[in-house]
């Protein structure tokens, strides 16, 4: 294993007797080495999705934002309209 890549660092949290069994059975119907493995399995997942998530988030704020430039542009176009037939009365 590559140097960068040597587990350093512990993450612990307590469960219950009955959601660790669960864990375990999870992992061994699953083809999973060990509740450690499954618990980095999924954080790894919960963060791509997270990520993916926030790719969502920001193309939807790009389209909105592209949208809000097309509305400046055609309420400036009004505008200068309205503008140069201000002096006609109508």
């Amino acid at each position: 294993m590559l140097e960068n890549n040597r587990r350093r660092r512990i993450v612990s949290f307590r469960v219950s007797e009955e959601e660790y069994r669960a864990l375990r059975g999870y992992s061994a119907r699953n083809g999973i080495s060990s509740v450690s493995e499954l618990a980095r399995a999924a954080i790894r997942q919960y963060l791509d999705a997270g990520d993916a998530h926030n790719g969502d988030y920001e193309m939807k704020l790009r389209r909105i934002q592209d949208r809000l430039s097309l509305l400046d542009l055609a309420v400036e176009r009004l505008a200068q309209l309205v503008e140069s037939r201000g002096g006609d009365g109508g």
